[in-house]
């Protein structure tokens, strides 16, 4: 039993980590300019908001977020966070290594500046919400909310070994990339220019997701 529960959390990880989103997209734009460490930062600081929000269902509180007063200020935050990613994509595109102006804070192409910007995507990231809304009845009838606390841990450490298995597959797979583009490469530029305008995108569609009925 405490096998199966185990399994059945990694399962749900990567099943909620695999497919493509904004979380993907910063991965590509932070691994092909500083490889395999700066996209494992930003993977792992997306496991902060994976885990929450697994709790979150666990618990019984992920439906809260379908009430208009929590999720409309999520939903601006999320558009706020990637937009604000994406522009700093495009203005690294513009202004390649050391011509492009400072940045400072989640945008930075620092370590802690990934991991700040992978856990900002995940934790206010709307389809993220959705996600564990539908999953949480999935929960119920697998046996997994209402545990014990022993299977409730189980259930746990097989989720974040999930993410944090494909957090490693993720990364690993720009760590050739580092040295196949050069710093400044107008390959290099057209990667990281197309992942700042997709978040953008992302962020915009979102943003229309969540307020777009309002209008």
């Amino acid at each position: 039993m405490m096998l199966s529960t185990l399994l059945t959390g990694a399962v749900i990880a990567i099943s909620f980590s695999a497919p493509p989103g904004p979380v993907t997209v910063e991965t590509i734009r932070r691994g092909v300019r500083g490889g395999f460490r700066a996209a494992l930062m930003v993977q792992l600081g997306s496991i902060v908001g994976d885990v929450t929000w697994c709790a979150a269902a666990l618990i019984g509180l992920a439906p809260l977020a379908a009430i208009p007063w929590v999720r409309l200020p999520l939903g601006a935050i999320g558009v706020v966070v990637l937009v604000r990613l994406g522009a700093a994509g495009v203005r690294e595109a513009l202004w390649p290594s050391d011509q492009k102006p400072a940045v400072s804070g989640m945008g930075s192409f620092s370590e802690a500046g990934a991991f700040r910007s992978g856990m900002a995507i995940s934790l206010a990231n709307p389809m993220a919400v959705g996600y564990w809304i539908s999953i949480g009845g999935v929960m119920l009838a697998a046996g997994v909310t209402g545990m014990s606390a022993g299977q409730t841990a189980a259930f746990v450490a097989g989720f974040v070994v999930g993410t944090v298995a494909w957090a490693l597959l993720m990364a690993g797979c720009f760590r050739w990339l580092q040295g196949a583009l050069r710093v400044g490469s107008p390959l290099l530029r057209a990667v990281t220019a197309s992942c700042g305008m997709a978040l953008i995108a992302l962020g915009l569609g979102l943003g229309w997701q969540a307020f777009g009925p309002l209008l």
